[in-house]
């Protein structure tokens, strides 16, 4: 198992993406990956903690500087984390930070306002929902020019939400740099790959259903 790397474009700069895997979207087919997704974002078990230890263990593996900022993708529906009720995506970046030695600062980023599910969405209007919809929020002090930045978010399909993050945060800070994490990455031409017969109990099979090799 190793961690995956891609490159985001963003206005005229090039971007780090690490990601777990390449999955396929349940648009495109039934995947065992998309539906241990679905279970992680509600985090059931062990789905929640299998992604979550993989994401650390591979992660864990990268230089990481005492004073990097992580801080999530929203959900549509949300305009502010909310620490009363952590989400999947919540748990983590706590994680990550830390096993990372880093600093999980959820709240750093805001949404204006709700956006509609991209689910269905085409590119065009996925860009046209979150356009300048991310902002840094104000009660937090801007970080220094040398702050690093790691952007989280559950999967990546078309990019538009993680382009949308490096955009608010280079808004105000233009010289930080910035990588980008996904558990997967969209890839609508891997064969279907078709759930097992029966359930799969244990958090040690499970894992090695998920990650026994790279699609």
């Amino acid at each position: 198992m190793e961690l995956l790397t891609s490159k985001i474009k963003c206005g005229r700069a090039w971007f780090t993406h690490y990601y777990l895997r390449p999955y396929l979207p349940l648009t495109a087919g039934t995947d065992s990956l998309s539906h241990s997704l679905l279970k992680f974002k509600q985090r059931i078990q062990p789905d929640l903690n299998d992604w979550i230890d993989c994401s650390v263990q591979l992660l864990g593996e990268l230089p990481f500087s005492p004073e990097t900022i992580i801080p999530r993708a929203l959900r549509h529906d949300e305009t502010a984390a909310r620490p009363d009720f952590p989400s999947a995506l919540d748990l983590l970046g706590h994680s990550l930070a830390i096993h990372l030695r880093c600093r999980y600062l959820p709240g750093l980023l805001i949404k204006s306002r709700t956006t509609l599910p991209n689910k269905h969405l085409t590119r065009r209007e996925r860009w046209s929902q979150l356009q300048d919809v991310y902002q840094l929020a104000q009660n937090h002090p801007l970080p220094t020019p040398s702050t690093p930045f790691l952007l989280i978010d559950d999967i990546l399909t078309t990019g538009t939400t993680m382009r949308t993050l490096i955009s608010a945060i280079r808004g105000d800070c233009p010289a930080n740099p910035i990588r980008t994490f996904s558990l997967t990455r969209a890839d609508y031409h891997l064969p279907v790959r078709p759930l097992p017969a029966g359930k799969i109990r244990t958090t040690e099979s499970l894992k090695s259903y998920i990650f026994a090799k790279t699609v």
